[in-house]
């Protein structure tokens, strides 16, 4: 991967959120602190006396082993089709449409 862009590093932003706490706690440090605390991989390095590319070596895997729990588990991807079904029912629930809302949930409660 060596370089993230901007939509992955949303992307692997969420999945630490939800996957995180299945890293190591070497690894939790620091993609905490590149995705939270957004230190670039020389501070990193330098904050853990480890080289630059010891830190990108570190991300990279890491970013590896969290497209692998989401790839099994798809709690991003469940978590996101919620939202999208959830603002669905608000926009009909804000034009008062009461049939229509009880399809949707019915629909959704389905495919739970």
């Amino acid at each position: 991967m060596s370089k993230i862009q901007l939509q992955d590093f949303v992307k692997y932003g969420r999945l630490f959120e939800i996957y995180g706490s299945l890293l190591s706690e070497d690894r939790q440090k620091i993609m905490t602190s590149y995705f939270e605390y957004n230190m670039t991989l020389v501070e990193i390095a330098e904050e853990r006396n480890v080289t630059r590319q010891a830190v990108l070596d570190a991300i990279d895997k890491s970013c590896e082993k969290l497209d692998k729990f989401e790839n099994a588990l798809h709690v991003n991807e469940t978590k996101q089709n919620l939202v999208l079904n959830l603002q669905e029912i608000k926009t009909l629930a804000d034009k008062n449409s009461q049939r229509e809302i009880s399809e949707k949930v019915d629909i959704i409660l389905r495919k739970l």
